[in-house]
């Protein structure tokens, strides 16, 4: 009996050396970034661009006498979606001006589109701050866009930001 108890005494003692498991946990402080305010667009337009014809939180376009003209922002990213969704082609299938200006990158470019009324040229500009894409853009008839050389160019040279 002693021996018995003895080995009872044992079992009891060894059921609590097993092996027990042991987690290990890492904290990680997530710190979400910090949205950037979207910033002001400067821009003088034309007297003749007075009528705002669609404006949503992305964007106004006026149409003017033989041409309209649109303000646009996307969130900055991929450069060639901005450019695609403006134009409808491709980054590299346009030759494209890019310059530094005043702490944002410019771009500047040009292309024909087949319209419903016949060729059309479009002419953008495009302001990136790192988070978001500002982009000036007209279009005209083919045949009038020679005429417009001096308003877009007005129009363009005054297009920035706050």
């Amino acid at each position: 009996m002693k021996k018995c108890l003895m080995i009872a005494a044992l079992a009891l003692l060894l059921t609590g050396c097993g092996k027990t498991e042991t987690f290990e946990t890492i904290s990680d402080e997530m710190v979400e970034p910090v949205a950037a305010i979207q910033r002001q667009v400067m821009l003088e337009l034309p007297e003749e661009a007075a009528v705002t014809v669609m404006e949503s939180e992305a964007g106004k376009l006026y149409l003017c006498e033989n041409y309209e003209i649109g303000v646009q922002t996307f969130s900055a990213g991929d450069i060639n979606s901005t450019v695609q969704t403006v134009t409808g082609y491709e980054r590299n299938d346009l030759t494209i001006l890019e310059t530094e200006s005043e702490g944002f990158t410019r771009y500047e470019f040009v292309w024909c589109a087949v319209g419903e009324n016949g060729d059309q040229i479009g002419r953008a500009a495009l302001l990136d701050d790192g988070s978001y894409h500002y982009v000036l853009s007209t279009m005209a008839h083919a045949e009038e866009a020679g005429q417009l050389d001096q308003v877009w160019n007005q129009l363009f040279d005054s297009f920035g930001l706050s």
